[in-house]
Order: structure tokens, then sequence, then C-alpha cells
């Protein structure tokens, strides 16, 4: 029934589906040819495409993106950004609108996917999480990646969020990222993305989303357990916090 009562959307969510296969297309052409025939200053130009497609993406959606920042973001500096997930569209809007040169955590199922699961394996992190073995073997290449000097992406809850809750509890993997490698924590919020693109229906909306960066949070101030817990729950804090005034 929700489907009839928004049926003006079906061309407009046609539409979106069809920017985003040619962006991707012509994103995977460049990035082929950067990783492929340049050097390493061409491989940190490669993680600078995303950002331009995520902003060309949102632009031809119709999806205008308000920034807001608590204190002052060091572009330069590299963090851990941690956010809330409770829509699809929150890898367009975290790929285009976070300015840090960035890599991004992704399942390592996406690896056998064609075309993504190739730049996923050049560019980014993959991430297991069904098993102990395959946790541990994951943290061992997100701190091999993040020697590289890039900020990193995460959405702590681990999947997207379609419950009523405003999160879901947060996993451990970036805390205990930031606890051995002392870079701080970027909480970011985004509000708005799931009333244009709900998890649950395929219909896309056009409109505005919010993306707030909050504080830092400093690293643990060392790698034990509860302290890597006590900075995990207060990142989760100040993003539920958030989220509820402002939402």
């Amino acid at each position: 029934m929700i489907y009839l009562k928004k049926a003006y959307l079906i061309p407009f969510t046609l539409w979106c589906g069809l920017v985003f296969a040619s962006v991707t297309a012509i994103l995977f052409i460049i990035l082929l040819l950067l990783l492929n025939f340049g050097g390493q200053k061409a491989y940190r130009w490669a993680h600078e495409i995303p950002t331009y497609c995520g902003k060309i993406i949102a632009k031809l959606w119709f999806v205008k993106v308000h920034i807001s920042y608590q204190s002052p973001l060091n572009t330069q500096k590299q963090y851990i950004f941690v956010g809330n997930h409770r829509s699809m569209l929150d890898a367009i809007v975290s790929a285009g609108f976070i300015p840090n040169l960035k890599k991004f955590i992704g399942k390592a199922e996406i690896l056998k996917w064609p075309f993504v699961g190739y730049l996923l394996k050049k560019l980014y992190i993959p991430v297991q999480r069904d098993q102990k073995d395959s946790r541990k073997w994951s943290m061992v290449q997100l701190l091999e990646k993040m020697k590289e000097g890039m900020s990193i992406v995460i959405f702590s809850e681990g999947t997207c969020n379609a419950t009523e809750n405003v999160l879901l509890p947060f996993k451990e993997g970036a805390y205990r990222a930031s606890a051995a490698t002392q870079i701080p924590i970027l909480p970011f919020v985004i509000i708005g993305a799931d009333r244009l693109w709900h998890r649950s229906v395929w219909l896309i909306k056009p409109g505005s989303v919010s993306l707030h960066f909050l504080d830092p949070v400093a690293p643990p101030i060392s790698e034990d357990i509860d302290e890597i817990t006590k900075q995990r729950d207060l990142v989760f804090e100040k993003i539920h916090d958030y989220y509820i005034q402002n939402n």
C-alpha cells in the first residue's frame, strides 16, 4: 500500500538508480586507471574520487546536506570517524561530505562482488564479524591500513538500524583501534537520511539531511578493556543525546 500512496516517487527512484549506476561506472574507470597506472600519489588521489562522487550523486538526487560543527574540524588530521547508521543514504553523505582523506570499512563478503569487490580490496578495509578468528583478522587489516595516515569512517552499529531505537549497540572495533593507534574518535550524527530513504523501503525522496560533527573524543589511555568500553560508551552517549535533542 505504501508504494501506491507514493507512486509519484517511482520515476524519481528510477532516476536515482540511473544516476548512481552512471556515476559509479565512471568512477570505476577512473579508479582503475589511477590504481594500475599511477604511483603512490595517484593511490592517494584515488581516495579523493569517492568524495566527488558522493557530492555529485547527492546533488543529482536533490539531496541538500547541511553541515555543522561543535568545534573546528582539522581536515589534515587523522581521525576515526564514528557515526549513526539509519539509512543507505548515509554512505553517500559520509563519502561526499566528510572532508578528510579517508578510508571506509566494508563487509568482507563484498570482496566477492564484481567491480565493487576489486575497489574495496584496493582502497578500503574488509571486515569480518562472524567468528572470533575473523574479527582478529579484520583488526589486523584495520591497523595496517591506518598506517597510511588516512582517517577511517566506521558505523559502529555494524549494520543499518531499521529499529525504533535511536542506536543499536556499538561494536568495539573502532575503540580498540583508537587505543592501539592513539588516534581520537570524531563522532558524527546524520539526521534526516532515513526520512528520504528508509532501510525498509526502496523508494527514495529528495530533501534535506543534516550532518553534525561533534567534538573529538580522546583515545583510551591504555588498551585495557575497561578503558576501551569507557570510550565506546561515551561516544554512544554523545551521538545518542545529540540525535534526541536535534531530530
